[in-house]
């Protein structure tokens, strides 16, 4: 395969949040069977939990990782074992800046996070998952304190691959966005900006590291923004390489209005999106090979291609 062929741009698009609520589990669902989904990452301390490993059972081409969680929800270590981590009601805070700061400022036990990561895994393991990679909630690992706690249980559980959380700077599309669309992805484009600072710690620990990454990555400025035309665009623009684009998509429930996220109707967009014709067709017409983590194989090795056609394994 020559280096600049349409075949040597592979595709990873991974739905964050499996088991955070049954109506995103049925929107990962759809968009894996009727759209372009390869893969998802389980949230363990999630409320539908039980409900995602029951509909990962019916599909086995869906690539599952692990939604490492430090933000949200409950622990699924011992609340004694992990408290540095916890807020006064037992849970983890949803505040990522108060999040970041605690993290800087030394009072979030490294020890600890590595007892949670644990806990996760083992609880995922445990539930018949096999897992392909680790990403976290909220780009949590971006931070090279929690990096290295990833990092840590995936040695300990032969995990091969993680997600690189930052995306070009310079990337940049308005595609499909309306008045309020375009302020949204402004806002999250600074927040892209300042996780940046990141980025090189991160790109010389992965380069020392058994660890693989894909190449590229793409969705955080565009998170709850995903629509056909933007798609669209992005396929055109595909670098050489293996790419992954995160995404959001879910069936509007009860269990999802009710939840503390701002990601709602956007959900529904996105799994909109997801599944459009036109998006399918443009993947066709590039020759783009819709992967999963598994994919990456070992590090230098280069890629197997899995093909374009639905459930891609």
């Amino acid at each position: 395969m020559s280096h600049d062929s349409p075949a040597s741009r592979f595709l990873i698009v991974n739905a964050d949040d499996f088991g955070f609520g049954p109506g995103v589990n049925a929107g990962i669902a759809a968009a894996h069977t009727d759209g372009i989904l390869t893969s998802t990452t389980l949230m363990a301390n999630g409320d539908a939990f039980d409900d995602a490993v029951a509909r990962a059972r019916d599909l086995p081409d869906l690539g599952i990782g692990c939604h490492l969680v430090l933000l949200g929800g409950y622990p699924v270590a011992p609340a004694s074992d992990v408290r540095s981590l916890l807020a006064p009601d037992g849970t983890f805070s949803n505040d990522f800046g108060g999040f970041l700061r605690r993290l800087i400022a030394g009072q979030l036990k490294q020890s600890e996070i590595v007892v949670e990561f644990r806990a996760q895994v083992e609880k995922i393991l445990n539930a018949g998952i096999k897992l392909t990679h680790f990403d976290s909630h909220k780009h949590s690992h971006a931070h090279p304190l929690v990096l290295e706690a990833a990092l840590k249980v995936a040695g300990e559980f032969g995990i091969g691959c993680i997600r690189k959380p930052y995306e070009k700077l310079g990337f940049t599309s308005f595609a499909g966005l309306d008045g309020g669309g375009k302020k949204t992805f402004v806002k999250q484009k600074l927040s892209a900006v300042v996780l940046e600072r990141y980025a090189g710690p991160f790109a010389r620990r992965m380069r020392a590291s058994a660890i693989r990454t894909p190449d590229h990555f793409f969705g955080f400025a565009h998170t709850g923004l995903l629509n056909p035309r933007f798609l669209c665009y992005l396929l055109k623009r595909l670098p050489i390489g293996t790419s992954e684009l995160m995404c959001h998509p879910a069936q509007l429930d009860a269990s999802l209005n009710g939840a503390p996220t701002r990601l709602k109707e956007s959900r529904v967009r996105e799994l909109a999106a997801l599944t459009a014709p036109e998006v399918r067709a443009e993947i066709d017409r590039l020759g783009v090979r819709l992967v999963n983590f598994n994919a990456l194989g070992e590090k230098g090795s280069g890629i197997r291609d899995q093909g374009s056609g639905r459930g891609a394994t």
